[in-house]
């Protein structure tokens, strides 16, 4: 995997471009793409002011983003979802995922002092563990864990995790001839 170099603002640039919006949550980059671009954001649990975020991970990748979105729209959730209720191996699995997830966002606010003893989390903010609500969300954590069955099954489907064109580069190209003050 390659590595960047440029400024926390040019990242800041990048990533909104990336989002099409300027993030409301503070972040850090969880996982880069081949090329060394942002991939999936590690959110904080609250956003600027303190409202939950239920969304840990977050995928920046414009490309997967589009990916999966065109995999929801074809109705590919329904598709999973009879496969999970049809593979007792995929809903423990999910389970398994949604428990770690629980546990990784509890432990996050955690750490900023916030008391989450009310807390179930799950997954896109999920209401139910076996309930897929958004592939993109589940593909970030898929990324950030891959061993996660489900988010290996939308990688097959997806067959390549990566665009053609590295348009990341030639945003960041944009972004550092402009000093910075591209949006």
């Amino acid at each position: 995997m390659k590595t960047r170099d440029f400024s926390a603002a040019e990242l800041a640039q990048l990533v909104a471009r990336q989002l099409g919006r300027i993030p409301e949550i503070d972040y850090r980059v969880a996982i880069n793409c081949v090329f060394g671009w942002p991939s999936v954001l590690a959110n904080a649990p609250v956003n600027k002011s303190g409202e939950p975020n239920p969304n840990l991970y977050y995928l920046s990748c414009p490309w997967l983003r589009r990916e999966l979105a065109r995999l929801e729209d074809s109705g590919f959730i329904k598709v999973l979802q009879k496969m999970i209720a049809g593979d007792i191996n995929l809903s423990k699995d999910l389970s398994a995922a949604q428990l770690l997830y629980s546990r990784e966002m509890a432990s996050s606010l955690a750490a900023l002092g916030i008391d989450n003893s009310s807390g179930n989390f799950l997954i896109a903010g999920s209401r139910e563990p076996q309930l897929l609500k958004c592939l993109h969300a589940h593909f970030a954590f898929f990324l950030v864990h891959p061993d996660y069955e489900l988010g290996r099954k939308l990688a097959a489907v997806l067959e390549k995790q990566n665009c053609e064109d590295e348009r990341c580069a030639i945003w960041m190209a944009e972004i550092k001839a402009s000093g910075g003050n591209y949006n």
